[in-house]
């Protein structure tokens, strides 16, 4: 999916930056397109950091970060015999990876020169990331908290021009699914979709209205690109959950304030 969306990108005329653990990988999507190529691990934040201020110095600023780094586990999904490395390692990636890649695209986004215009950050969930996965519990976490993260983030960045949103792909033709288990889904009718079409997506949510900010999603091969529809919690609590504006002009979120008792 990185590779068809960094290929679409460039074919829309925006100057790329591929980044993967495999620098060599990298490479070898970003050259043919003209791209920049880096080694990254996304689930260590210092390496997400420098190169993001190496896009950053390279490009003079960075309109849409596209987070889309992921990996699955092949287990029971028994999570008594799971192996801790396990977790720790889908955690990393499909979760605190965006959480670092988000943090660092903020902050870059936020010294753009002025008059640039509007921003994106758009971050691949998955369709396990608003439904339950009983295969893979631990990668199940890691979409939830994508989802999450961006639906809790996106009013207060919306604030700035900066429009976060999260992709949750249906079952995608990557190496994530080996050909048997695509053959299998086939037998049952889950469609499989070509990376092209989440590709497709990055593009279409990357220039939605700012006001669509935080939306989720649904990329799937047999229906148009549609917005996940959440259930609204109307409780008590649902008081707390207020963001507040600074006063000196920015725009920039601050902390939210304890309502009077």
């Amino acid at each position: 999916m990185g590779r068809a969306t960094a290929q679409r990108l460039a074919a829309e005329g925006m100057q790329v930056c591929v980044l993967d653990i495999d620098a060599e990988a990298a490479a070898a999507t970003a050259d043919p397109i003209g791209a920049a190529a880096f080694g990254c691990d996304v689930s260590a934040a210092d390496q997400v950091e420098a190169v993001f201020a190496n896009c950053v110095e390279r490009f003079g600023g960075i309109d849409l970060a596209h987070l889309n780094a992921g990996v699955g586990l092949r287990w029971s999904g028994d999570i008594g015999e799971m192996d801790l490395g396990d977790y720790h390692l889908s955690v990393g990636v499909n979760l605190n990876g965006v959480v670092y890649g988000t943090r660092a695209a903020v902050r870059a986004m936020r010294r753009r020169p002025s008059g640039r215009g509007e921003c994106a950050i758009i971050a691949t969930a998955s369709i396990a990331g608003v439904m339950p996965f009983h295969p893979d519990p631990i990668y199940t976490i890691g979409k939830h908290g994508v989802v999450g993260l961006i639906r809790s983030i996106a009013p207060n960045l919306a604030a700035e021009g900066i429009a976060c949103h999260a992709l949750c792909p249906g079952t995608t033709a990557t190496g994530m699914v080996p050909e048997e288990h695509r053959e299998m889904m086939r037998k049952i009718g889950v469609p499989i979709q070509s990376p092209d079409n989440v590709a497709d997506a990055v593009v279409h949510v990357a220039t939605a209205p700012l006001e669509s900010a935080g939306s989720c999603w649904i990329v799937s091969a047999d229906s148009p690109h549609t917005p996940f529809l959440f259930a609204e919690f109307d409780g008590p609590d649902a008081a707390l959950n207020v963001h507040r504006w600074s006063k000196d002009g920015t725009g920039r979120s601050g902390a939210t304030e304890r309502p009077d008792s």
